[in-house]
């Protein structure tokens, strides 16, 4: 079932709204952060215009839908969790585990890169559909040894 137009322009405003948060909070995020909560969203974005220039047939409602809580859960709960830590806490030294800030970038780059897979499996689809396109062309207009004159 392909979404609404305005479930596509919802999720593009929560992420415009995750961007601006994001951008807000810079000063109290560590080195790196911002840069690649922007590197999903702009992956994130890229999808979203993709499944609206392509009518809304491209992006499967499981891909939809891992979009959307990438949006709405995985991304700002990452970087909400780590907000939330105050910076008494975040300037000691950490021996038994990662640093928060390390743990916070590891989830980005994980994200980030379950976002990028995720537009490889669309874009895949969809060259996949071309190249059936092709063949079928080829089949119908190409001379065959078959035809009676």
């Amino acid at each position: 079932m392909a979404p609404e137009p305005d479930e596509l322009e919802a999720v593009r405003s929560r992420l415009a709204r995750l961007v601006s948060r994001t951008n807000a909070a810079a000063d109290r995020l560590p080195e790196g952060v911002v840069a690649e909560t922007r590197a999903i969203c702009d992956v994130v974005r890229e999808l979203l215009d993709h499944e609206e220039r392509t009518s809304h047939t491209s992006v499967a409602a499981a891909q939809r839908y891992s979009l959307a809580a990438t949006v709405d859960d995985y991304l700002p709960s990452s970087l909400d969790a780590y907000l939330a830590l105050p910076a008494s806490f975040l300037a000691r030294q950490h021996t038994d585990q990662r640093a928060p800030g390390e743990e916070l970038l590891a989830q980005l780059v994980l994200l980030h890169e379950a976002v990028r897979e995720l537009a490889d499996a669309v874009y895949s689809g969809d060259a996949r559909r071309l190249s059936d396109q092709g063949r079928f062309l080829d089949t119908k207009f190409s001379g065959s040894d078959l035809e009676l004159s």
